[in-house]
């Protein structure tokens, strides 16, 4: 396996056999003290999540705001205290967090004797029945620690705890959730008025404050407009004498700093209970080929709800979305391809991209390799025309303690020294990966692709140079077919981008040339 990619298929089929033996003897595949990875010489992409964040970030905090983490997890009674008679229709949005109760595990004698042939000669029962206490009781926190505990407590392989856990303790199979009123956030204003409450009188007003985070809603599906989970901006502004049209000041500047200059409010006819009436407002900016987009909802919380949490200024919230702001910059028209595009983009690769992505396969390793390359071009390129049988002297020097002399050789009557293609040119036009003769025909392709640099002799010399490191006397090739007949390769990515986009790899052509070492 070392060097070669897994073969998942082959490892779970073991793994429903013998989960054990495959879970010690895989660990041989990835459990070597050998280092072969280095750091790529390129540097990594955001998200456009972290990128649009870090953007309204800067504004906000050059605004004056200061950035706050908000806790996700809420009592469901706050949802109670916010949205007041509305509260039962927003408690079906919530997502309720349940737990495993821990149950008691008792030692039968039928456990024993299964433990017993398992782990021979165990005896340390007693042992086991205070670890089996302790992780009722909670003194041992979470699955891991039990999983610990029983091998350092018992003194007993990793395999025997996974033994004692799944086949000898059924009771933690048949546990089952009991559920909580603790929920997860579906709507970060539900955090917000806890979150004044802490602060007020312990800051000066106007007290400003900004969170990015993760809302989670239950929704009944996940579609291009609907997630259950995704990730959002939220604001609020606490002060004296404060009033939605200072709200709307604010939320006018920070768009326009976002690169929006035209905004529109327009007030809801419907008013969540957490709102003041008359205070809501949708907000829109103008999208030069969409039209007027929404982008946020802005308002000032009741002093109903306020006063349930004793709060005694006046307090504005905006939520800009920031998922339909990134849709909106970038043209994406799906809310999950932004959060999560590894699952829900298409794979695009531009030609400069895809031509990134071939590059020569087998290299010399020693300075003298790669003088042998550069020498089997030179001549190739000098010569490669000569009518045969002919012989060129390229190189001579010591390669692994070995005098030698490298030749590019044709022996056949009436060809040359090398074939037609040689100098063909691996370039990327629309897709496509091919090889290009140096013609008038191809002058387009060449002109308007992207062209690697990399000649089909290029790779041979390679080839070459690495052979005769390892004592190869004659290195031939004869007619390329594909990347790996002219020693060149190409990352599994583009070649499934190509393949499923119906693109052509075309590398295809009479390489013939010979190079002979003596």
């Amino acid at each position: 396996m070392i060097g070669m990619k897994f073969n998942p298929a082959e490892i779970k089929e073991r793994a429903r056999k013998d989960f054990e033996s495959t879970w010690k003897e895989t660990a041989s595949f990835v459990d070597r003290e050998v280092r072969k990875f280095n750091l790529p010489k390129k540097k990594g992409k955001t998200h456009p999540l972290t990128t649009y964040s870090e953007k309204a970030r800067n504004i906000l905090l050059d605004m004056g705001f200061d950035e706050v983490m908000l806790k996700p997890i809420w009592d469901e009674q706050h949802v109670k205290l916010q949205y007041g008679p509305e509260a039962p229709a927003i408690l079906d949005r919530l997502y309720y967090l349940a737990t495993l109760p821990r149950p008691d595990i008792g030692l039968s004698d039928e456990k024993k004797k299964l433990i017993g042939r398992r782990i021979k000669g165990f005896n340390n029962f007693e042992k086991l029945q205070d670890i089996l206490k302790d992780y009722k009781r909670g003194k041992i926190e979470s699955g891991e620690d039990f999983t610990e505990a029983l091998v350092t407590g018992l003194n007993i392989k990793t395999e025997d705890a996974h033994f004692l856990i799944n086949d000898v303790f059924s009771e933690l199979k048949e546990v089952k959730p009991e559920p909580s009123t603790l929920t997860l956030v579906s709507h970060l204003t539900t955090a917000w008025f806890p979150t004044l409450q802490a602060i007020q009188g312990k800051r000066e007003l106007p007290i400003m404050l900004f969170t990015l985070g993760w809302r989670f809603r239950r929704e009944q599906r996940e579609d291009p407009t609907h997630m259950r989970a995704h990730y959002n901006l939220s604001t609020v502004v606490m002060d004296e004498d404060f009033t939605i049209a200072d709200g709307r000041y604010i939320t006018e500047e920070f768009f326009k700093r976002m690169g929006y200059d035209k905004i529109e409010f327009r007030k809801k006819p419907s008013t969540p209970a957490y709102y003041a009436p008359g205070t809501n407002y949708e907000v829109f900016v103008k999208h030069p080929e969409q039209g007027w987009i929404e982008v946020t909802e802005i308002g000032m919380y009741s002093p109903v709800a306020l006063a349930n949490y004793d709060i005694t200024y006046p307090v504005f919230n905006s939520g800009p979305g920031l998922g339909r702001i990134i849709m909106l910059s970038e043209g994406i028209g799906d809310i999950r391809e932004v959060h999560f595009p590894e699952f829900y983009t298409e794979l695009t690769l531009s030609d400069e991209r895809i031509a990134a992505m071939i590059s020569i396969d087998k290299k010399p390793e020693t300075p003298a390799g790669k003088e042998i390359i550069e020498a089997i071009i030179k001549t190739c390129e000098k010569y490669g025309n000569v009518l045969s049988p002919c012989r060129f002297e390229a190189w001579k020097g010591n390669v692994g303690g070995r005098h030698i002399g490298v030749y590019v050789v044709e022996e056949e009557k009436n060809t040359k020294l090398c074939g037609p293609a040689f100098l063909n040119e691996i370039v990327v036009y629309r897709g496509d990966v091919i090889g290009v003769p140096p013609t008038k025909r191809f002058e387009e392709i060449r002109n308007k692709g992207i062209r690697t640099g990399i000649k089909f002799i290029d790779g041979f010399a390679a080839l070459a140079a690495h052979e005769i490191e390892r004592g190869e006397r004659t290195i031939k090739i004869k007619i390329a077919e594909a990347l790996s007949d002219v020693n060149v390769k190409i990352d599994p990515v583009a070649i499934r981008y190509i393949q499923s986009n119906n693109k052509k790899l075309d590398i295809r052509g009479p390489v013939f040339t010979t190079v002979k070492v003596e």
